[in-house]
Protein backbone atom coordinates (compact mmCIF):
# COMPACT_ATOMS: atom_id res chain seq x y z
CA UNK A 1 0.00 0.00 0.00
CA UNK A 2 1.46 3.30 -1.00
CA UNK A 3 2.39 5.51 1.85
CA UNK A 4 -0.36 8.76 2.83
CA UNK A 5 1.98 11.13 2.56
CA UNK A 6 0.25 13.16 5.00
CA UNK A 7 0.81 10.35 8.03
CA UNK A 8 5.29 11.34 7.28
CA UNK A 9 4.24 15.02 7.46
CA UNK A 10 2.26 14.42 11.25
CA UNK A 11 4.88 12.24 12.47
CA UNK A 12 7.74 14.35 11.31
CA UNK A 13 6.10 17.41 12.69
CA UNK A 14 5.51 15.19 15.62
CA UNK A 15 9.07 14.52 16.57
CA UNK A 16 10.09 17.87 16.00
CA UNK A 17 8.07 19.03 18.59
CA UNK A 18 8.80 16.18 20.73
CA UNK A 19 5.10 14.61 21.51
CA UNK A 20 4.53 11.27 22.02
CA UNK A 21 1.55 9.73 19.73
CA UNK A 22 -0.20 10.07 23.30
CA UNK A 23 0.17 12.98 23.68
CA UNK A 24 -1.15 14.29 19.89
CA UNK A 25 -3.89 11.85 19.72
CA UNK A 26 -5.68 12.62 23.50
CA UNK A 27 -9.43 13.63 22.78
CA UNK A 28 -9.25 13.33 19.34
CA UNK A 29 -8.54 9.53 18.57
CA UNK A 30 -7.09 6.35 20.00
CA UNK A 31 -3.34 5.88 19.92
CA UNK A 32 -3.85 2.79 17.15
CA UNK A 33 -5.79 5.33 14.96
CA UNK A 34 -3.03 8.08 14.43
CA UNK A 35 -0.47 5.21 14.16
CA UNK A 36 -2.76 3.78 11.31
CA UNK A 37 -2.74 7.24 9.65
CA UNK A 38 1.18 7.80 10.66
CA UNK A 39 1.70 4.62 8.94
CA UNK A 40 -0.56 5.97 5.74
CA UNK A 41 -2.70 2.85 6.21
CA UNK A 42 -5.79 4.87 6.79
CA UNK A 43 -7.10 8.13 5.37
CA UNK A 44 -8.69 10.57 8.39
CA UNK A 45 -12.11 12.11 8.92
CA UNK A 46 -11.77 15.70 8.26
CA UNK A 47 -12.59 16.37 11.86
CA UNK A 48 -9.84 14.02 12.98
CA UNK A 49 -7.31 15.26 10.51
CA UNK A 50 -7.93 19.06 11.40
CA UNK A 51 -8.08 18.77 15.33
CA UNK A 52 -4.10 17.03 14.65
CA UNK A 53 -3.15 19.28 12.73
CA UNK A 54 -4.02 22.86 15.03
CA UNK A 55 -2.40 20.70 17.62
CA UNK A 56 0.78 20.48 15.89
CA UNK A 57 0.34 24.04 14.17
CA UNK A 58 -0.13 23.13 10.71
CA UNK A 59 -2.31 24.61 8.00
CA UNK A 60 -5.01 22.52 7.03
CA UNK A 61 -6.07 24.59 4.04
CA UNK A 62 -4.14 22.23 1.46
CA UNK A 63 -5.88 19.40 2.41
CA UNK A 64 -9.51 19.71 1.29
CA UNK A 65 -8.60 17.65 -1.46
CA UNK A 66 -7.85 14.41 0.38
CA UNK A 67 -11.96 15.00 1.77
CA UNK A 68 -14.40 12.42 0.56
CA UNK A 69 -18.11 14.53 0.06
CA UNK A 70 -19.38 14.36 3.50
CA UNK A 71 -16.51 15.58 4.38
CA UNK A 72 -16.13 18.40 2.29
CA UNK A 73 -19.77 19.40 3.32
CA UNK A 74 -19.22 19.10 6.93
CA UNK A 75 -16.13 21.66 6.39
CA UNK A 76 -18.04 23.66 3.79
CA UNK A 77 -20.87 24.10 6.65
CA UNK A 78 -18.45 24.76 9.20
CA UNK A 79 -16.88 27.51 7.33
CA UNK A 80 -20.03 29.00 6.64
CA UNK A 81 -20.81 28.90 10.35
CA UNK A 82 -17.66 30.64 11.26
CA UNK A 83 -18.47 33.44 8.61
CA UNK A 84 -21.60 34.29 9.88
CA UNK A 85 -21.13 34.28 13.54
CA UNK A 86 -17.64 36.71 12.61
CA UNK A 87 -20.19 38.84 11.14
CA UNK A 88 -23.11 38.48 13.88
CA UNK A 89 -25.40 37.00 11.36
CA UNK A 90 -27.33 35.08 14.18
CA UNK A 91 -30.79 33.46 12.72
CA UNK A 92 -28.08 32.52 8.97
CA UNK A 93 -25.91 30.69 11.50
CA UNK A 94 -28.44 28.78 13.38
CA UNK A 95 -29.65 27.69 9.50
CA UNK A 96 -26.68 26.57 8.60
CA UNK A 97 -26.17 24.51 12.17
CA UNK A 98 -29.42 23.00 11.50
CA UNK A 99 -27.89 21.92 8.34
CA UNK A 100 -24.48 20.61 9.56
CA UNK A 101 -26.54 18.61 12.66
CA UNK A 102 -28.69 16.61 9.89
CA UNK A 103 -25.34 15.57 8.14
CA UNK A 104 -24.14 12.19 9.19
CA UNK A 105 -20.69 13.78 10.22
CA UNK A 106 -23.07 15.29 13.29
CA UNK A 107 -22.18 11.87 15.50
CA UNK A 108 -18.70 12.83 14.99
CA UNK A 109 -17.06 13.76 18.72
CA UNK A 110 -15.17 16.36 17.12
CA UNK A 111 -18.22 17.62 14.58
CA UNK A 112 -20.23 17.47 17.91
CA UNK A 113 -17.64 20.10 19.65
CA UNK A 114 -17.83 22.53 16.78
CA UNK A 115 -21.73 22.26 17.49
CA UNK A 116 -21.41 22.74 20.87
CA UNK A 117 -19.15 25.84 20.54
CA UNK A 118 -21.03 27.41 17.65
CA UNK A 119 -24.43 27.08 18.99
CA UNK A 120 -23.48 28.76 22.51
CA UNK A 121 -22.57 31.77 20.12
CA UNK A 122 -25.10 31.94 17.94
CA UNK A 123 -28.04 31.48 20.23
CA UNK A 124 -31.59 30.35 19.43
CA UNK A 125 -34.19 31.56 17.52
CA UNK A 126 -37.60 32.61 19.26
CA UNK A 127 -40.26 34.22 17.51
CA UNK A 128 -38.30 35.14 14.57
CA UNK A 129 -35.68 36.71 16.36
CA UNK A 130 -32.30 35.42 17.36
CA UNK A 131 -31.99 34.98 21.43
CA UNK A 132 -28.61 34.15 23.01
CA UNK A 133 -28.38 32.11 25.74
CA UNK A 134 -27.71 33.37 29.57
CA UNK A 135 -24.20 32.95 30.27
CA UNK A 136 -24.31 30.00 32.48
CA UNK A 137 -25.97 28.05 30.09
CA UNK A 138 -23.59 29.03 27.41
CA UNK A 139 -20.37 28.26 29.94
CA UNK A 140 -22.53 24.95 30.11
CA UNK A 141 -22.08 24.17 26.54
CA UNK A 142 -18.26 25.46 26.16
CA UNK A 143 -16.98 22.96 28.67
CA UNK A 144 -18.89 20.52 27.39
CA UNK A 145 -17.27 21.07 24.18
CA UNK A 146 -13.88 21.20 25.81
CA UNK A 147 -14.08 17.70 27.45
CA UNK A 148 -14.56 16.21 24.57
CA UNK A 149 -10.90 16.79 23.15
CA UNK A 150 -9.23 17.22 26.70
CA UNK A 151 -11.21 15.10 29.17
CA UNK A 152 -10.42 16.23 32.75
CA UNK A 153 -8.73 19.96 31.88
CA UNK A 154 -9.68 23.00 34.31
CA UNK A 155 -10.01 26.08 32.34
CA UNK A 156 -8.29 27.80 35.22
CA UNK A 157 -5.17 25.28 35.22
CA UNK A 158 -4.14 24.38 31.46
CA UNK A 159 -0.48 23.61 32.24
CA UNK A 160 0.50 20.05 31.28
CA UNK A 161 -2.67 20.00 28.09
CA UNK A 162 -1.97 20.24 24.15
CA UNK A 163 -4.09 22.90 22.74
CA UNK A 164 -5.37 23.40 19.16
CA UNK A 165 -6.96 26.16 17.47
CA UNK A 166 -10.73 25.15 18.76
CA UNK A 167 -9.45 24.36 22.07
CA UNK A 168 -8.17 28.07 22.28
CA UNK A 169 -11.52 29.72 20.86
CA UNK A 170 -13.56 27.58 23.91
CA UNK A 171 -11.41 28.44 26.11
CA UNK A 172 -11.72 32.47 24.79
CA UNK A 173 -15.57 32.05 24.88
CA UNK A 174 -15.52 30.37 28.06
CA UNK A 175 -13.52 33.23 29.66
CA UNK A 176 -15.57 35.80 27.91
CA UNK A 177 -18.92 34.11 29.65
CA UNK A 178 -16.97 34.86 33.16
CA UNK A 179 -15.91 38.37 31.82
CA UNK A 180 -19.81 39.49 31.01
CA UNK A 181 -21.09 37.89 34.12
CA UNK A 182 -18.75 39.97 36.15
CA UNK A 183 -16.63 37.56 37.21
CA UNK A 184 -14.13 39.04 35.54
CA UNK A 185 -10.78 37.44 37.86
CA UNK A 186 -11.54 33.77 36.34
CA UNK A 187 -11.73 35.48 32.90
CA UNK A 188 -8.15 36.90 33.59
CA UNK A 189 -6.88 33.84 34.70
CA UNK A 190 -7.84 31.90 31.49
CA UNK A 191 -6.17 34.63 29.46
CA UNK A 192 -3.30 34.97 31.41
CA UNK A 193 -2.86 31.21 30.86
CA UNK A 194 -3.50 31.38 27.43
CA UNK A 195 -1.11 34.47 26.71
CA UNK A 196 1.54 33.44 28.41
CA UNK A 197 2.15 35.38 30.80
CA UNK A 198 5.55 34.28 31.93
CA UNK A 199 6.96 35.87 28.64
CA UNK A 200 7.63 39.69 27.93
CA UNK A 201 6.85 40.63 25.02
CA UNK A 202 9.86 39.92 22.53
CA UNK A 203 10.00 36.23 24.10
CA UNK A 204 6.01 35.66 23.53
CA UNK A 205 6.78 37.03 19.58
CA UNK A 206 10.15 34.70 19.20
CA UNK A 207 7.81 32.12 21.11
CA UNK A 208 5.06 32.16 17.81
CA UNK A 209 7.85 32.50 15.52
CA UNK A 210 9.33 29.87 16.89
CA UNK A 211 6.62 27.28 17.69
CA UNK A 212 3.78 28.67 14.93
CA UNK A 213 5.55 30.54 12.28
CA UNK A 214 3.18 30.60 9.11
CA UNK A 215 0.60 28.51 11.19
CA UNK A 216 -3.19 28.86 11.49
CA UNK A 217 -3.34 28.11 14.86
CA UNK A 218 -1.12 30.89 15.61
CA UNK A 219 -2.18 33.44 13.36
CA UNK A 220 -5.77 32.72 14.18
CA UNK A 221 -5.90 32.53 18.11
CA UNK A 222 -3.26 35.23 19.34
CA UNK A 223 -5.09 38.33 18.29
CA UNK A 224 -8.23 36.60 19.03
CA UNK A 225 -7.04 36.33 22.44
CA UNK A 226 -5.16 39.41 22.70
CA UNK A 227 -8.25 41.31 21.81
CA UNK A 228 -10.42 39.79 24.46
CA UNK A 229 -7.44 39.67 26.88
CA UNK A 230 -6.67 43.41 26.46
CA UNK A 231 -10.33 44.53 26.33
CA UNK A 232 -10.89 42.53 29.74
CA UNK A 233 -8.07 44.76 31.06
CA UNK A 234 -8.91 48.27 30.04
CA UNK A 235 -12.30 47.44 31.50
CA UNK A 236 -10.32 46.57 34.88
CA UNK A 237 -8.11 49.84 34.32
CA UNK A 238 -5.25 48.03 33.54
CA UNK A 239 -4.18 50.48 31.06
CA UNK A 240 -0.79 49.67 30.45
CA UNK A 241 -1.14 46.23 30.91
CA UNK A 242 -3.75 46.76 28.39
CA UNK A 243 -1.50 48.39 25.60
CA UNK A 244 1.07 45.70 26.24
CA UNK A 245 -1.44 42.80 25.45
CA UNK A 246 -2.91 44.48 22.39
CA UNK A 247 0.05 45.36 21.09
CA UNK A 248 1.49 41.70 20.85
CA UNK A 249 -1.65 41.15 19.43
CA UNK A 250 -1.33 43.67 17.12
CA UNK A 251 2.18 42.42 16.14
CA UNK A 252 1.08 39.16 15.13
CA UNK A 253 -2.10 40.59 12.31
CA UNK A 254 1.01 42.20 10.91
CA UNK A 255 3.41 39.58 11.16
CA UNK A 256 0.86 36.85 9.62
CA UNK A 257 -1.27 39.83 7.32
CA UNK A 258 -3.89 38.96 9.58
CA UNK A 259 -6.79 41.79 9.49
CA UNK A 260 -9.27 40.44 11.69
CA UNK A 261 -8.96 41.68 14.89
CA UNK A 262 -6.74 44.72 14.02
CA UNK A 263 -9.37 47.06 14.27
CA UNK A 264 -10.22 46.14 17.33
CA UNK A 265 -7.15 45.89 18.97
CA UNK A 266 -6.03 49.47 17.73
CA UNK A 267 -9.25 50.44 19.37
CA UNK A 268 -8.41 48.58 22.51
CA UNK A 269 -4.96 50.69 22.07
CA UNK A 270 -6.43 54.07 21.67
CA UNK A 271 -8.96 53.98 24.78
CA UNK A 272 -6.19 52.46 27.14
CA UNK A 273 -4.19 55.99 25.63
CA UNK A 274 -6.75 58.25 26.53
CA UNK A 275 -7.39 57.30 29.89
CA UNK A 276 -3.31 57.56 30.35
CA UNK A 277 -3.78 61.37 28.99
CA UNK A 278 -2.31 60.70 25.66
CA UNK A 279 -4.70 62.11 23.16
CA UNK A 280 -2.92 62.97 20.37
CA UNK A 281 -1.46 59.36 19.82
CA UNK A 282 -5.29 58.24 21.09
CA UNK A 283 -6.46 60.02 18.29
CA UNK A 284 -4.17 58.38 15.64
CA UNK A 285 -5.12 55.17 16.51
CA UNK A 286 -8.65 55.56 16.19
CA UNK A 287 -8.30 56.87 12.76
CA UNK A 288 -6.44 53.86 11.85
CA UNK A 289 -9.33 51.43 13.63
CA UNK A 290 -12.13 53.16 12.12
CA UNK A 291 -10.62 52.74 8.34
CA UNK A 292 -9.67 49.09 8.47
CA UNK A 293 -13.04 48.47 9.71
CA UNK A 294 -14.61 50.60 7.10
CA UNK A 295 -12.06 48.56 4.44
CA UNK A 296 -13.51 45.20 6.44
CA UNK A 297 -17.09 46.51 5.30
CA UNK A 298 -17.63 46.31 9.52
CA UNK A 299 -19.95 49.49 9.49
CA UNK A 300 -21.32 48.31 13.18
CA UNK A 301 -17.60 48.66 14.76
CA UNK A 302 -17.09 51.95 12.46
CA UNK A 303 -19.92 53.39 14.51
CA UNK A 304 -18.74 52.34 17.69
CA UNK A 305 -15.17 53.68 16.73
CA UNK A 306 -16.80 57.28 15.82
CA UNK A 307 -18.69 57.56 18.87
CA UNK A 308 -16.20 56.61 21.14
CA UNK A 309 -14.18 59.76 19.40
CA UNK A 310 -16.74 62.19 19.75
CA UNK A 311 -18.35 61.21 23.06
CA UNK A 312 -14.40 61.33 24.80
CA UNK A 313 -12.33 62.94 22.96
CA UNK A 314 -15.01 65.44 21.29
CA UNK A 315 -13.22 64.46 17.23
CA UNK A 316 -14.76 63.76 14.73
CA UNK A 317 -13.21 60.77 12.43
CA UNK A 318 -13.17 62.63 8.56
Amino acid sequence: MAQYPLGIIIRQRRDMLGLSQQQLCQGICDRSTLSRIERGDQVPAYSTLRALLQRLGLQEKDVHFLLGQPDFETAQLQREIVALNTRKQWLQAQQKIRQLQALPTAADPLTRQFILRAKALAGYEQDGKAVPYPYEEQRQMLLEALQISCPGIDPEHLQGHLLGEEEGKLLNQIAITYSESGERRRAIEIYRQLDHPELDVDQLMDYIQTHQVGTETGAALLPLVAYNYSRLLGRERRYEECIEVAEIGRQCCVMYGRCKMLGGLLLNIACSQHELGNDLKAKELLIESFYIYRVMEDFRSCKVVKNYAKEKLNFIIP
